[in-house]
C-alpha cells in the first residue's frame, strides 16, 4: 500500500517545499512510511555494527556494504523507486568516499588494523562498528530524503547530497555507539550468566 501512495504522488508535490502552496500535507500512509523507514535503517545500523565486529580484515567491510546494498533494496521497494545494485555501489562509494574523515578509507584503514598481532583485532573493535553503524545510517538518510522529495536511484547526485550525509553520519555515530555499547552489555551479560 506504501508503494502505490509513493506511485500516485506526483514528484513536484512532492518536492514542494513545506510553506509552498503547492506542498501537500504528510497522509497518514507517508507518516507510516517515514516510520517504517527510520525502523528499517536503524535495524541496518544493528546488522552493519554487528557485521564490522567480524574479525577477518577487509571481510567486514565487504559485509557492511552488502548489508547497506540490501537497505537501498528495500528502502526503494518502500518507497515504490526501481533499485539498481551497481548504481547503488556507485553511490555508497561516492558518499562514503568523498567525505574526508569519513571515507571508505577510513573503514579500510580501520580494518586493517585487525591484521597487527595482538592489539590490532581491539583497534579495529574500538572504532569500524561506529564508523559502519554511522555510515548506514548517513547513506538512508540520504536515501529517504531523495525519494521523499520524488527522486530515485538513478537521478541521485552524491555531491548534493554531501553536506546531508555529513550531517546525518554524526547522528549516525551516536546511535552506533550507542548500540555497540548495548552489544557489549549483552556479551557481558552473557558471559556472566554462563559462569
Amino acid at each position: 500500500m506504501a508503494a502505490q501512495t509513493a506511485a500516485s504522488e506526483t514528484p513536484a508535490a512532492a518536492a514542494a517545499p513545506a510553506d509552498s502552496p503547492t506542498a501537500v500535507a504528510p497522509t497518514p500512509d507517508s507518516v507510516g512510511r517515514d516510520l517504517v523507514a527510520e525502523n528499517m535503517i536503524k535495524d541496518y545500523v544493528l546488522a552493519a555494527v554487528a557485521a564490522s565486529i567480524v574479525p577477518v580484515p577487509l571481510f567486514d567491510i565487504a559485509a557492511v556494504v552488502a548489508i547497506e546494498l540490501r537497505m537501498i533494496q528495500k528502502l526503494s521497494e518502500l518507497y515504490g523507486k526501481p533499485f539498481s545494485e551497481s548504481l547503488g555501489r556507485s553511490v555508497i562509494a561516492s558518499l562514503a568516499g568523498g567525505v574526508v574523515g569519513y571515507g571508505a578509507g577510513m573503514a579500510v584503514a580501520v580494518s586493517l588494523t585487525k591484521l597487527i598481532p595482538g592489539v590490532g583485532w581491539m583497534l579495529g573493535m574500538v572504532s569500524l562498528p561506529v564508523i559502519a553503524g554511522a555510515t548506514t545510517y548517513a547513506i538512508g538518510r540520504v536515501f529517504v530524503k531523495h525519494y521523499e522529495n520524488g527522486g530515485d536511484i538513478f537521478n541521485l547526485s552524491a555531491d548534493a547530497m554531501r553536506a546531508y550525509y555529513k550531517q546525518q553520519f554524526e547522528k549516525g555515530k551516536a546511535l552506533a555507539a550507542k548500540v555497540k555499547a548495548r552489544k557489549e552489555a549483552a556479551a557481558v551479560d552473557d558471559v556472566a550468566a554462563a559462569h
